[in-house]
């Protein structure tokens, strides 16, 4: 219940403030695992994610944002679980692919932490992940968030944002380096408007 009020009253006011748009919705698959990746520049991408998406996000996020327990609450009604990033996370690995098995579809990003406007190498365990679900893959890419709300900013600002998601893919018979050049590709031809 409160994932889909705080889903709509974000989709509203992305809308009003940011001329809020996303194109690509079809190739979310309407049943069955997926994983969602995106690129990250911005506290305002999984919100931005989840409004777009036709379907229930759930997202790995940090384990430093649930230190707050009030934060802790609201993320995880929002269908958010931490990952310690410093360490092997069994836990978090575990809750990933209980989700994939129930059927959902389940985000991160596979940068690691936000970036600045530019695209960051991939973690090596998020691409490993990524193939080890062997799941269709669907990348996101996001633009406008960065220039509304970057690490340097204290508050959203106005600005346009747009997602738009790729068709989905098979990992299978992919390697690390040839699946992070698949994701990269999809998220620059995104970028300039194809």
């Amino acid at each position: 219940m409160i994932y889909y009020l705080c889903k709509y009253l974000a989709l509203f006011l992305l809308k009003l403030f940011s001329s809020f748009r996303a194109s690509g919705r079809e190739h979310i698959p309407r049943h069955g695992p997926c994983f969602l990746v995106s690129n990250h520049s911005s506290y305002l991408d999984p919100v931005v994610l989840g409004c777009a998406s036709p379907r229930r996000v759930y997202f790995v996020a940090k384990e430093e944002l649930f230190r707050n327990p009030l934060a802790a609450f609201f993320l995880r009604q929002l269908g958010a679980f931490p990952l310690r990033r410093s360490e092997v996370d069994k836990e978090a690995v575990q809750t990933i692919f209980r989700l994939l098995r129930e059927g959902k579809v389940v985000c991160f990003f596979p940068e690691g932490t936000r970036n600045e406007g530019t695209l960051l190498p991939f973690r090596k365990g998020a691409l490993k992940l990524l193939l080890r679900g062997n799941v269709p893959i669907v990348v996101a890419s996001i633009r406008g968030t960065y220039e509304s709300f970057s690490r340097h900013r204290k508050f959203p600002r106005p600005f346009p944002i747009r997602v738009v998601f790729s068709p989905p893919f098979s990992p299978e018979g992919l390697t690390p380096e040839t699946l992070e050049g698949e994701i990269r590709k999809r998220m620059e031809v995104a970028f300039h408007g194809s």
